[in-house]
């Protein structure tokens, strides 16, 4: 028997529109799912009732291990303080409401990303494994176990004076290099699956289709090059009454499970299967002309 799946939204400052599409999509793909939302001080999320979520503040899921980080955290980090120290936070909770319900996986899913599948439909293929990750990219995340041994990592780097000194080095030889080294909860990620097979990485070309960890990121697929950077083409189809998303490599078209509007790519970031625009043949034209066509991207 399948094991029952909670997606967990962890997202800090004030609630945009796309949050509120990502959500919706899980929604729709996946009705049968658990979806928790975790923000550390907005109170108000009244818009997203509809999608019938869980929400909860940080402050709901405190732990010793947690207070212990809290007191041990050094941030080496170019980006807001608060914001890389609520990174590593969610871990800490994401462990705590584990151990709640260890019957249940758990979906960590980046705000700006839409899924166009059932994760469950991921589940067989995924490392046998506590914490699965597509490619070193946490945005798309499974917790199958305990995180307990990557939150003893965390903090034993920021005990142990030795190893935070050995981090701080490797900082310093980047920034000397001219490369910006941010010891980001991604950077203790990357660390960690070199020490334990506890977390693993899983393809993001699966037999249902490709994974996007970045829409910037051309990956193989056909792209245009835009002013500030590349972004995928991506070519809409309408399937079973839903508005579904793939990639070409010449004559080959490629399902795309998600899509990662990381940075500028959230501009366009839509609701693309929440109204009935985007499902008639006009608004599909629509669609595929601001993802395939060069010049109307260029204005978005």
């Amino acid at each position: 028997m399948s094991r029952p799946i909670t997606f967990l939204f962890f997202h800090y400052g004030q609630i945009p529109r796309y949050l509120s599409y990502a959500i919706e999509h899980v929604r729709i793909f996946n009705p049968d799912a658990e979806i928790h939302l975790i923000t550390e001080s907005i109170k108000e999320t009244s818009m997203l009732d509809r999608f019938g979520i869980h929400k909860f503040q940080m402050e709901d899921f405190g732990s010793e291990e947690l207070n212990v980080f809290k007191k041990s955290y050094r941030h080496l980090s170019t980006f807001n303080e608060h914001y890389e120290k609520f990174c590593f936070e969610r871990w800490f909770v994401t462990e705590t409401i584990r151990k709640r319900s260890p019957e249940r996986i758990y979906v960590l899913l980046d705000s700006d990303v839409a899924v166009f599948s059932r994760a469950s439909d991921l589940v067989p293929s995924l490392p046998d494994c506590a914490i699965s990750l597509c490619e070193n990219s946490p945005h798309f995340t499974f917790v199958k176990g305990s995180v307990g041994g990557f939150l003893n990592f965390i903090l034993d780097n920021y005990s142990d004076p030795t190893k935070i000194s050995h981090l701080e080095n490797l900082r310093q030889e980047s920034q000397n290099k001219g490369q910006n080294y941010n010891l980001s909860d991604q950077a203790f990620l990357a660390l960690y699956m070199k020490e334990s097979l506890e977390m693993q990485n899983y393809k993001k070309n699966t037999t249902n289709g490709c994974i996007d960890t970045n829409i910037h990121i051309p990956d193989g697929f056909e792209f245009n090059q835009l002013r500030r950077r590349p972004r995928k083409k991506i070519f809409w189809q309408m399937e079973s009454d839903r508005v579904i998303p793939y990639f070409t490599n010449g004559d080959r078209l490629t399902r795309a499970l998600l899509l990662h509007f990381q940075g500028p790519g959230k501009r366009v970031f839509y609701r693309f299967n929440g109204g009935k625009f985007f499902g008639s043949k006009l608004g599909l034209f629509v669609l595929n002309q601001v993802f395939q066509n060069k010049n109307v991207a260029n204005f978005l």
